[in-house]
């Protein structure tokens, strides 16, 4: 009776174990592979439990199949931790460039907080879902004083962007087609010869609502991270934002088929869960990312935004002072 139990719960686990690796690999049609993709990390423990079930049972080709899986999947997820160490130095000179992304939740963060933590950490902040309020109140906290370069575009709701900077923006502009506004700009950081594409994003919330918008935005996106990437030119490029999308999710590691690193997977910070974010608990999922191309970083991390329904993610981006003598 044990052993016959044993196995039927080893089924089990092994079939949740499977439906978390399977996902990863599936498009994102509806609302659950959505959810099913997302919970991926999570699903995974079922691995090996289903070893231990099985071998319980004393079932051993099943045990084999269980332990194949695992493998399968430590495969995936331990190089996104510093199992083995830190990633290796870069051996071409750059320059450290600190990046904040911070989505507002609807402009209830709060100012004087985010001013603070952006000051002690970042070079550049990109924001999301920026109202009116939020963007005067970031203003009378002192933010354009430590920031004094900016691109804002406030609006209602959850559809404002901008982008704060210590170091000049020399062109900027707004990124249309997609369920909400983006912006683009250029930003010239000292000892960097070429200029630095920053762009701060927010791609379609693909839940509770209807996830067409989020397909769409996600299907897009690929055409204009390779016209950014084009006209960057030899340039570092950094897209920071709120992609609405986990690593997991067979999309989003479609953007980083078009040359695109994930700062936390090239940092080696594990999942770097951004949501929900609101008080003290553990997020549960990583929906917030800072890409990078012709650059990489070296280290990745989610912060407290008091007030925000999301953490913010903070990354260190080594910007290569001349590109174009490699």
């Amino acid at each position: 009776m044990i052993r016959l139990l044993a196995t039927l719960l080893g089924l089990g686990a092994l079939a949740v174990a499977m439906a978390g690796l399977v996902v990863r690999y599936l498009p994102i049609s509806g609302h659950p592979t959505l959810i099913l993709a997302a919970a991926a990390p999570y699903l995974t423990v079922a691995a090996p439990a289903a070893v231990l079930l099985f071998g319980l049972g004393r079932r051993f080709v099943l045990t084999l199949v269980a332990f194949a899986v695992t493998v399968a999947l430590l495969w995936v997820y331990v190089p996104r931790y510093p199992v083995f160490g830190a990633a290796a130095p870069s051996q071409t000179p750059s320059v450290d460039v600190r990046v904040l992304t911070a989505n507002l939740g609807m402009g209830q963060a709060d100012p004087a907080a985010l001013v603070t933590l952006a000051g002690n950490s970042a070079d550049v902040v990109a924001v999301q879902e920026m109202t009116q309020e939020a963007a005067d109140g970031l203003s009378a906290a002192g933010m354009d004083t430590v920031f004094p370069h900016r691109v804002i575009v406030p609006a209602p709701m959850a559809s404002g962007i901008g982008i704060w900077s210590r170091h000049p923006i020399v062109h900027s502009g707004r990124i249309d087609g997609y369920a909400m506004p983006m912006i683009g700009t250029r930003i010239r950081i000292p000892g960097v010869r070429v200029d630095t594409t920053v762009l701060s994003v927010h791609l379609a919330a693909p839940w509770p609502m209807p996830i067409g918008a989020w397909r769409s935005d996600i299907t897009l996106f690929p055409d204009t991270l390779r016209e950014i990437g084009r006209t960057a030119g030899a340039g570092a490029v950094i897209v920071a934002g709120d992609f609405n999308a986990t690593y997991e999710m067979a999309p989003f590691r479609e953007l980083l088929d078009t040359g695109y690193g994930d700062a936390g997977v090239d940092a080696r910070a594990g999942l770097t869960r951004s949501y929900p974010g609101r008080g003290q608990r553990p997020p549960l999922i990583g929906i917030d990312h800072i890409l990078t191309k012709n650059s990489t970083a070296s280290t990745a991390q989610t912060v407290v935004v008091p007030g925000a329904d999301h953490r913010g993610l903070l990354a260190t981006v080594r910007v290569p002072v001349d590109m174009t003598a490699s």
